[in-house]
């Protein structure tokens, strides 16, 4: 049974104290057998813990590759602007410490510990008011760490409470790198479905292009000779010129399609995406100001380059943006970010990616059509033809990299371009 120094859970009869925490320990077990989405499962343990050890708040930072950085994946009671204060390094005396102790740290408890740890990991652990640090370890690898919380004055772990608390959290640490596996396989198998979508519309482009072009080639022709015969104000120079625009238009479906394979002209080189950005942000420009969408964009403090086909990118960007701007009508809100980050790649390979975020403040997708907008053809627009997110799809594929959208209806659109990065 677990001992507090609460003058409330002292008052508390023993078997009602232990009644309610067998109930917790059962629903952390239960959450960690049962849910697999990383996000809920943080929540439901994060919530656990506050319960069983009355801690006010919670942070849960991940180690997204070896040697880098600890993000923030999952915080109960913190502000934002609290959270800034978190930077911790895998390479810091805080995670070599537990990597090597795989032990809880707390703080009023361990203070040799906390005169190794540096001077900014004791400030930032007086800032965030953290009372224990305790490891995620997986496969003998620290894998990330939760950090808790009390504004109890009088807050104390004893050692049964310490032997609890471990026994839990390495539970949910093989629990959360689960569900990161699985997260990354469903991805990586929606991914290889969109793929095999696409290289069918294209393949069956490529086979019937050549059947097609030769007849609109003909009716083109034909229309065009036929439009000499009537000058500007006859009544059916109109007909006739909207046949020619309906033609294009055939034309360039086919032209979109054949751009899902490979076999479009490929001439990669080495290219400044900020070059590239602004240029796609220029072309864009006035119907931005028409739509009174202010467009937001700051380059990096040191350029960024890729390898790739510069009209490819270019088409990729415009896209993203004009599909963007066609969000919101009613005006809004436009931004650009470029960043260097290192991530795994499909195979799971650590690799380092120039992304680009276009984040727009439209009316966003609804969860039933975020799965289809990759289709060909697919399109909630009025006469669109449902081919400008498979293209941006297969080029940034093409060229390596990947494409991912974050979209919740009426809340915006964010979309990431990662590109593998060129010294």
């Amino acid at each position: 049974m677990k001992q507090f120094l609460f003058k409330s859970q002292q008052e508390e009869p023993a078997s009602r104290r232990w009644r309610r925490d067998r109930q917790a320990i059962l629903e952390f077990n239960r959450s960690l057998a049962l849910i697999v989405d990383p996000d809920a499962l943080m929540s439901s343990v994060a919530a656990r813990l506050r319960e069983l050890f009355n801690t006010d708040r919670v942070i849960i930072l991940r180690a997204l590759t070896d040697g880098g950085m600890f993000s923030v994946a999952f915080s109960a009671g913190y502000s934002a602007d609290e959270l800034k204060s978190v930077h911790l390094g895998q390479q810091d005396r805080l995670a070599k410490w537990m990597q090597t102790n795989e032990t809880i740290l707390v703080v009023e408890r361990d203070r040799s510990v906390l005169d190794y740890l540096s001077a900014q990991e004791r400030e930032m652990l007086t800032l965030l008011k953290v009372r224990a640090s305790v490891p995620l370890v997986a496969l003998n690898r620290l894998t990330g760490m939760i950090l808790l919380s009390s504004t109890q004055v009088d807050f104390n772990l004893s050692d049964e409470d310490l032997n609890l608390l471990q026994m839990l959290t390495s539970l949910a640490s093989v629990a959360f790198e689960n569900a990161y596996l699985y997260q990354q396989q469903r991805e990586r198998l929606r991914q290889l479905y969109r793929a095999e979508r696409l290289a069918a519309a294209g393949e069956l482009a490529a086979s019937v292009a050549h059947e097609i072009r030769n007849p609109l080639t003909s009716i083109r022709s034909t229309v065009q000779y036929l439009l000499g015969e009537f000058n500007d104000g006859h009544a059916k120079r109109p007909l006739v010129e909207g046949v020619i625009e309906e033609v294009d238009r055939i034309n360039q479906t086919v032209d979109g399609l054949l751009s899902l394979t490979r076999r479009v002209e490929f001439k990669p080189e080495k290219l400044s995406l900020s070059q590239l950005i602004e240029q796609s942000l220029l072309l864009v420009g006035t119907k931005a100001r028409n739509q009174s969408v202010e467009v937001v964009w700051t380059p990096p403090a040191h350029d960024v380059y890729v390898s790739g086909d510069v009209s490819q990118l270019k088409q990729l960007l415009l896209n993203l943006a004009l599909n963007a701007l066609q969000a919101m009508s009613q005006g809004g809100h436009l931004s650009i970010e470029l960043n260097r980050r290192r991530a795994p790649d499909d195979m799971g390979r650590e690799k380092s990616w120039a992304e680009v975020a276009i984040k727009d403040t439209g009316c966003g997708i609804s969860a039933d059509n975020i799965e289809k907008i990759f289709d060909p053809f697919f399109t909630t627009k009025q006469g669109g033809t449902g081919l400008g997110l498979s293209i941006s799809y297969a080029i940034a594929r093409q060229h390596g990299g990947e494409l991912e959208i974050m979209s919740r209806e009426g809340d915006g659109t964010t979309v990431a371009v990662r590109l593998p990065l060129v010294k």
